[in-house]
């Protein structure tokens, strides 16, 4: 959970300073709750408010989910997948404690992107300098007398309610004929891997040599690197929670970040093909994003997946692009901003199993498994759905060598993967930096031009300002804005079926490890 500082004096100076003018109405068993129903009503007034305030002046954080009739929890795809596994009284509160933190860290995350005025409004009218403290406070109170109290009808309402979003819209599949321009939309997707996956069929250097553009090379920015056996060793030490979570810290967490980050080799034909660090400028009538290209960096967070029943955990790296540049007047893909993900899962001993990648759109998903996992069949691929899709498997490098991925320029498409490569002109370092570290949470809240704060994404998790004229074409598919770039925990990533980049049993579903033979 997070740390509020000051808890107890923040609680008491907003219990003694709200004046109460009545509460929005919640579930019954609320009602009957002791301790005092008083104080209950306090922390939720100030939770009602806050909330109320952050989605009037359009800050809302969208990388989690608000849970209904629970203001202090916000649930996403990993932890909803738990909610039948919780009869045992410490996973209940291993996992209702992850639910709070989720909401406590985007509670940070929009107090600070409050515009002043709101800001000193909510500070007034609760008498509390440390407004997010206090309402991580009375998150944490409420916690424990509803929910650890051992009373039955809160824990079942949970529960009940505890179910993460989709991020495809059924009325707008209606409206747009799905049944009927999904097959359009299929025959699109299979022309598109007619076009971009021969490239994977190269030896890397030869895919080098065949690039269409100046390569430049960006190495990750590392002085102590972990070698293979310390990350083994943090891997099958780390302790795990009763849900079977591993509790991997921040230091823990970028030491792996800097054992796998990949080297990134990018066919640079603009400044549009460099990645750096986003930021806000100012632009004639609004603020627009941006990105600094002289300060290479991706950015770092950890997830998880459940494969074979086990909790495993993730390295996802993001690095950001200016644009994806527009190449003439009926471009449908061009844009502001473009970003690449790359994911790699982690076995119980520490070995990649699974390399995959999207664009920060959700589009463009491929996997690359490590042998011997190998892809199954699905039903997908039975049917014009869009099946995950394995344009090779990846290799695995030796001590001292680093997994390159290729990139097209202007488009950011992932070409090729290898261990070693050509030497290129020209090499320049990028910095690993933690989505955990304030103030900026991973771009969740980046300084403003004039002063203030404000979030790379909007309240739906889409960027402001990157939409794609793609959108009139494929809004059939039921995602919101097709083509903009979108917020961790938002990425639908099939247009034509469905599946979400953060979905725990993703690899389950379409990847096995094979078994040895036997002797």
């Amino acid at each position: 959970m997070v740390t509020a500082v000051g808890r107890s004096r923040a609680l008491g100076l907003v219990l003694a300073g709200l004046l109460l003018g009545g509460c929005a109405a919640g579930p019954e068993w609320r009602d009957s709750l002791v301790p005092s129903v008083a104080e209950h009503r306090t922390c939720l007034a100030l939770l009602t408010a806050v909330d109320e305030t952050v989605a009037e002046a359009g800050v809302t954080d969208a990388a989690a989910a608000p849970v209904a009739d629970f203001p202090y929890l916000r649930i996403d795809r990993f932890l909803a997948s738990f909610t039948g596994e919780l009869s045992e009284a410490d996973a209940f509160e291993d996992w209702v404690w992850r639910l709070r933190d989720l909401d406590a860290e985007a509670r940070q995350v929009e107090i600070a992107n409050l515009p002043s005025e709101e800001r000193s409004a909510l500070v007034r009218r609760f008498t509390e300098p440390h407004l997010a403290d206090a309402a991580n406070a009375c998150g944490d109170r409420l916690v424990r007398s509803e929910l650890l109290s051992g009373r039955e009808q809160p824990r079942q309402a949970l529960l009940s309610a505890a179910e993460a979003p989709s991020h495809y819209r059924t009325v707008a599949r209606a409206m747009g004929l799905y049944p009927v321009t999904g097959i359009g939309m299929a025959i699109g997707y299979a022309h598109w891997q007619g076009e971009h996956l021969d490239s994977f069929t190269l030896d890397y250097s030869d895919s080098l040599n065949h690039a269409d553009a100046p390569l430049r090379r960006y190495e990750p920015a590392l002085d102590d690197v972990p070698d293979a056996e310390a990350v083994a060793d943090i891997v099958r030490s780390v302790p795990r929670s009763p849900l079977g979570i591993p509790a991997l810290d921040d230091e823990s967490l970028l030491r792996l970040a800097a054992h796998f980050a990949p080297v990134f080799d990018i066919e640079t034909r603009s400044r549009d093909d460099r990645p750096g660090t986003p930021y806000w400028r100012q632009g004639a009538r609004d603020v627009i994003p941006a990105v600094d290209v002289e300060h290479p960096l991706a950015h770092v967070r950890l997830a998880y997946t459940r494969f074979d029943e086990a909790v495993l955990p993730q390295i996802v790296y993001t690095i950001w692009f200016p644009a994806r540049p527009r190449q003439h007047a009926f471009d449908l893909l061009g844009g502001r901003l473009d970003g690449v993900i790359w994911r790699i899962t982690l076995g119980e001993d520490g070995e990649p199993l699974i390399h995959d990648s999207i664009h920060a759109c959700g589009c463009y998903h491929m996997f690359f498994p490590v042998p011997p996992v190998r892809r199954v069949a699905v039903p997908e691929d039975d049917d014009i759905r869009e099946a995950p899709l394995v344009p090779a498997e990846a290799p695995r490098p030796a001590p001292g060598q680093r997994l390159h991925v290729q990139l097209d320029d202007v488009s950011h498409y992932v070409t090729n993967l290898g261990v070693d490569g050509n030497e290129v002109p020209e090499s320049r370092p990028y910095a690993l930096r933690l989505v955990t570290q304030p103030p900026e949470y991973g771009a969740r809240s980046l300084a403003l031009p004039d002063g203030g704060r404000r979030s790379l994404f909007g309240p739906s998790g889409i960027v402001p300002h990157s939409e794609r004229r793609e959108r009139f074409l494929l809004w059939p598919a039921g995602i919101e804005s097709p083509g903009a770039m979108r917020q961790w925990g938002t990425h639908a990533t099939a247009f034509v079926g469905k599946r979400h980049f953060d979905d725990p049993y993703l690899f389950q579903q379409a990847f096995e490890r094979e078994e040895p033979a036997a002797p």
